[in-house]
């Protein structure tokens, strides 16, 4: 039983330390790690084993897909709701989902869809994102923490690597505002992700952080180290204030650099060139590939952007505007589609065959859908009130459909779910019992890791 009560993960925002790993190298300024801070230390993991704990790759569809032209498709009704792709059938008797997703189709005994997603907060993308990653909408006076540093404050790093890393990096400008749901929040600079920033299918892709900085010796490294200590202990000596969290997070910083496990890990060119092509030669694809190595190599909770913004870019923001939001039918016929049935049934693949996905929930979420009419462009608008989403992996029961959308996917009309439903099932499926593990919120004060329960069908 985890239970993690009201233990204090103090931040500290002192510019001095900051200012003198930053000073001193260039690689360091960009880290935003989760500290060694081990609930074990604390007394605070009862009876959970470590053989218990599952991990997550999430992959976020930035833009939004929409829901009559994927997963939730209505081939009777009119030409303006039901599109122009046709449905066909998956290796599950009855469930159909569209023709540009054929690799998908013959994997979905192995896929939980969930077609009868709404919130009701607002039909922009930052909306959806916050619900879709914190399970809770949000202004910016109580920033709400991203599921992955959740799951670094429950169960900590495991190793040299991080809990939590984005992957390519942060989700940029989507149209309303920086809040997206990608940060620690209250839990503190401790559990902030690990951002990549880099692209992994560059040639020349390395990811900078985890470099010495150029023309700093290994002596000379050690000699800064040696001084932030002495720095600490005087912080020690004059500060009422704990600092075991944020000490730890240099430490991790100073671990990261000098750890041949994470350099391994991030070493996407030693895969085999047939490996890379079945996930594709692509940001997105490689970016699969990435997540399947992190938590191979002890990253607990992985996120996959598809895409980091949404203005002037083949995605799946469909309006069909004629500028800088021009997506439409074709892009999503000779580029999205392939790109995601590509990587996504990859890394189903490539879970499985190394024995990692009954360990892992594989998430695939979205902000919303698109509006059951189409636009008179031929595109789709934002429409918060129905969409799909689904989940595989670990204990997630596949071949099957929870929810359903009415004859023209307006509104859920069977089980309808809502975003902290999803993550309240995404902790379930990474072995936290949402009943007894508590983590501090604002104030120290004990709260729920999510208000929901979890979506008990998908469930084995």
């Amino acid at each position: 039983m985890l239970n993690v009560g009201n233990v204090r993960v103090p931040v500290c925002h002192g510019a001095t330390r900051r200012s003198f790993l930053t000073a001193g190298s260039a690689g360091l300024a960009g880290l935003a790690l989760p500290d060694l801070f081990r609930l074990e230390a604390n007394g605070q993991v009862a009876e959970t084993s470590r053989s218990q704990i599952k991990n997550c790759i999430t992959i976020f569809l930035v833009g939004s897909p929409g829901h009559l032209d994927t997963w939730d498709m209505k081939p009777d009704a009119p030409d303006t709701v039901r599109g122009k792709f046709k449905p066909i059938q998956t290796n599950v008797n009855g469930v159909r989902i569209c023709e540009h997703f054929p690799l998908m189709a013959r994997m979905m005994d192995k896929v939980a869809l969930i077609r009868s997603l709404h919130h009701k907060t607002g039909a922009t993308h930052e909306n959806g994102q916050r619900w879709m990653m914190t399970g809770h909408d949000f202004n910016p006076d109580a920033v709400k923490p991203h599921t992955g540093s959740v799951v670094s404050r429950v169960f900590g790093p495991k190793g040299d690597l991080p809990a939590n890393v984005i992957l390519p990096g942060p989700i940029g400008n989507t149209g309303a505002g920086p809040f997206h749901g990608q940060t620690a929040g209250y839990l503190g600079s401790a559990h902030e992700p690990f951002f990549l920033n880099a692209d992994p299918s560059r040639r020349d892709f390395k990811v900078g952080d985890l470099e010495v900085p150029a023309g700093d010796s290994a002596s000379r490294f050690d000699n800064r180290r040696r001084l932030l200590d002495q720095i600490d202990e005087l912080q020690r000596r004059t500060e009422t204030r704990t600092t075991t969290a944020h000490d730890s997070s240099y430490e991790r910083a100073f671990r990261l650099l000098t750890s041949s496990a994470a350099k391994q890990a991030f070493a996407i060119n030693s895969e085999s060139d047939a490996v890379r092509d079945r996930y594709g030669r692509n940001t997105f694809g490689q970016s699969c590939l990435m997540a399947r190595r992190l938590v191979e190599s002890g990253v607990r909770y992985v996120t996959v952007n598809h895409f980091d913004t949404v203005f002037n870019l083949s995605c799946w923001d469909m309006h069909a505007d004629g500028g800088g939001l021009n997506n439409t039918y074709l892009d999503y016929e000779r580029h999205l589609c392939p790109q995601f049935d590509w990587a996504f049934t990859a890394l189903i693949e490539d879970l499985q065959q190394r024995g990692l996905l009954e360990n892992t929930v594989v998430a695939v979420l979205s902000e919303m859908g698109r509006t059951p009419q189409v636009n008179g462009r031929g595109g789709r608008d934002h429409y918060p009130p129905a969409w799909t989403n689904f989940l595989c992996g670990a204990n997630i029961r596949g071949g099957q459909v929870v929810g359903a959308t009415d004859k023209t996917g307006s509104r859920p009309v069977d089980s309808p779910v809502e975003p902290p439903q999803v993550l309240a099932s995404i902790y379930k499926g990474m072995g936290i019992d949402l009943d007894s593990t508590m983590m501090p919120g604002p104030g120290d004060r004990p709260i729920r890791l999510v208000e929901a329960e979890p979506i008990h069908q998908l469930f084995r």
